[in-house]
């Protein structure tokens, strides 16, 4: 039910020559008028592959990893989310890790980051030894996003609002680390201290759809005084708050719940407003 293709190292540096003809022929059946990436190339932007035009033989294939052992995790990943999840057919691409802005003070091992460009159609990119619980966290949670029940489906570029993007993500890290260990590198960075500060950053916006607002409060300001990754911390607090005050007979039952419902109930809990 699941395909895995990896575009390794060692395929990039063989097509090095002609890399953009076979980037466009490996990316474009990721890519239609109703991903969310609707081009190839942006694909290709979004995890620098072209990066590999100006490396080194012995520089690419410092990158390599052991194919054997991510098939095998990624199949038995995507066997333990099967358990929870419905799919229509899950398509995942395997390509290398660059250090990202991000990743500047974190060993390479949790390079791991990815992409899911619509549903059963996730683009993950691994270092050359990948931390094995934070690379399993990261593929449940971007299966969470691929799932076809996932009712960001139904979105529009006009109708995805901040408190649907808290759904989105807090929806799938909640998921996720139900299942695997918490590695994540950002899991701190928001104190209840600075957890109060971003609730008033962010409490006015929830219906916004500007991505320059969205943007610093998802990802993190630091012109802004906030944390890298502060939105997905936030978002777990928010669907855990909702958890655990609410019983759920099935991680499923979240994707019916309106976002508004979960930030109000968040809101009710710590009394403010």
């Amino acid at each position: 039910m699941v395909q895995v293709k990896q575009i390794t190292p060692a395929k990039l540096l063989i097509n090095r020559n002609s890399l953009e003809e076979y980037l466009k022929e490996e990316f474009s059946e990721l890519v239609s008028e109703n991903t969310w990436i609707t081009e190839w190339k942006q694909l290709v932007q979004r995890f620098q592959l072209l990066k590999f035009k100006e490396l080194s033989e012995t520089e690419i294939k410092s990158l390599e990893w052991d194919c054997d052992d991510i098939e095998r995790i990624v199949h038995k990943t995507f066997h333990n989310v099967s358990q929870f999840l419905s799919f229509k057919g899950m398509r995942i691409t395997v390509v290398p890790a660059f250090l990202l802005p991000y990743f500047q003070e974190q060993p390479q091992s949790l390079w791991t980051n990815a992409f899911t460009n619509g549903p059963g159609n996730v683009i993950i990119a691994i270092p050359p030894r990948p931390d094995i619980d934070f690379l399993q966290y990261l593929l449940a949670h971007e299966c969470h996003h691929a799932s076809s029940e996932n009712p960001i489906y139904h979105l529009s570029l006009s109708t995805f609002t901040l408190e649907q993007w808290y759904k989105m993500e807090g929806t799938a890290e909640y998921f996720a680390l139900s299942l695997y260990p918490d590695k994540r590198w950002w899991k701190d960075n928001l104190p209840t201290e600075m957890e109060t500060r971003y609730w008033n950053e962010c409490k006015d916006h929830l219906k916004s759809t500007d991505d320059t607002v969205k943007g610093s409060l998802c990802f993190g300001s630091r012109k802004k005084g906030i944390p890298v990754f502060a939105g997905y911390s936030f978002a777990l607090k928010v669907v855990s708050n909702y958890v655990s005050t609410n019983h759920l007979k099935d991680v499923r039952e979240l994707f019916s719940v309106e976002p508004s419902v979960l930030l109000e109930c968040y809101a009710k809990k710590y009394s403010i407003s």
